[in-house]
């Protein structure tokens, strides 16, 4: 069990695929024979191609936010959007939200649909929505909230930790203030731990993940609360593992690949997210399965490191967050010169932290690099291959630095840098 449907269905949505897309027409001129050669699409065959995805003239584009510095293009039609807009409000019901609520939608509006998702589901479903993006300042944001309402709040982790921060409200406060008792997250991954870290900020016990893409716009949410989303029947999913894909059991991890199976504007056949995911559940009825899956951040956002080790985001966010109080932090890969027998060059993780307020009294660096040389067996053993320098900053500081998108909290500078895939 290697897809989430079955072989005829899958190469009948290729089919389709090559029938309406310009690109796929070229790339699937051969009918294949079977799905195991169909080849697989990649984020850059998009940018590279983008207006050659388009099915058809009548529709909007949209893009995504552009983190690694270019945006990558997405083609949707009338129906498309509606459909994107039904799996939001599905996974709105299912989280619990209720006619009573007001949704404060505090994502982007620019081009990518997130924004436009919430507001749509929230309209249809008969919510007060109050759609705030994410401007024009914080203290304008949380006036707002609290003039016209807040129950619920759609926005990014890094959003929702920068307006507690900066809401001048003492942690744990401003939930309680604004009237706030639920918080849907989306647009960024985000481990347990800093889940329930942005939960004591907020004082919010209820908490939703929502993923989705812009090449696909909503996918699923854990109507739980337990960060394993739900992932919609619109499309079948694969799981690769060094390339090729896997069974799909609980524990596995691998890259989520998806093929649409209804989209009308970019169907997309095999195409590979970057995300990294770990098999949640599995259930099968009638032949179809059901997947949940925890997205645990972008292949992008890991490193191997020299000694060999592999060095995940959500690794260091499980390390750091709530470590001293820290509340968020930047990671930064250099080479550095090393005087060791065999070479010259060793890796040093710069890690700047932020905790909430003025540095507490307890923050100690040395604790902070401790637990992080205690990320595994190979990385203690690694010694002076990997260094750790670690410096605390004020969270204003660490936001000034991010510059436009999303924050980019690993990044690897090195002149020869590996990304682990």
């Amino acid at each position: 069990m290697r897809a989430t449907r079955p072989a005829h269905v899958l190469l009948a949505a290729a089919a389709r695929a090559a029938g309406s897309s310009p690109y796929y027409r070229r790339v699937l001129s051969t009918p294949p024979a079977d799905w195991a050669s169909v080849p697989c699409t990649l984020p850059r065959d998009l940018m590279r191609d983008g207006p050659r995805f388009a099915a058809t003239p009548a529709v909007t584009v949209y893009a995504s936010s552009g983190t690694s510095g270019r945006a990558k293009p997405a083609f949707f039609t009338a129906r498309d959007r509606a459909g994107t807009v039904r799996r939001t409000i599905q996974s709105l019901i299912g989280s619990g939200v209720t006619g009573s609520d007001t949704l404060v939608v505090a994502h982007g509006f620019g081009i990518w649909l997130i924004g436009s998702d919430f507001s749509s589901a929230g309209e249809e479903l008969g919510l007060r929505v109050l759609p705030i993006g994410k401007g024009p300042s914080v203290v304008q944001s949380v006036q707002l909230m609290r003039e016209y309402g807040a129950t619920v709040i759609a926005t990014s982790p890094s959003y929702a930790r920068r307006l507690a921060v900066n809401s001048g409200f003492r942690p744990g406060d401003l939930g309680v203030e604004l009237g706030v008792r639920m918080l849907l997250l989306s647009g960024e991954a985000i481990s347990e731990v800093s889940r329930r870290d942005l939960g004591r900020a907020w004082g919010v016990e209820e908490i939703r993940t929502y993923y989705g893409t812009a090449e696909f716009g909503h996918l699923g949410c854990d109507v739980r609360g337990d960060t394993c989303v739900r992932l919609s029947d619109d499309f079948g999913y694969e799981i690769l593992v060094d390339g090729e894909p896997a069974d799909l059991r609980p524990g596995v991890r691998g890259e989520l690949v998806v093929t649409t199976l209804f989209q009308e504007g970019m169907p997309l056949v095999r195409y590979r997210t970057g995300d990294l995911v770990e098999v949640g559940a599995v259930a099968e009825l009638a032949g179809l399965i059901s997947l949940d899956a925890r997205v645990l951040g972008r292949l992008e956002s890991s490193v191997v490191l020299e000694s060999g080790e592999k060095l995940s985001l959500w690794q260091l966010e499980e390390v750091l967050l709530g470590q001293a109080g820290i509340v968020d932090f930047r990671a930064e890969l250099n080479e550095v010169e090393a005087d060791r027998q065999w070479f010259t060059i060793a890796d040093q993780l710069t890690i700047r932290c932020a905790t909430a307020g003025p540095r507490p009294p307890d923050f100690e660096m040395d604790d902070v690099v401790l637990a992080l040389r205690e990320l595994s067996l190979d990385i203690s053993a690694a010694g002076e291959s990997l260094r750790f320098v670690v410096e605390w900053v004020t969270p204003e500081e660490l936001i000034a630095h991010d510059g436009e998108g999303k924050p980019r909290r690993l990044v690897d500078r090195r002149s020869a840098s590996v990304l682990a895939g």
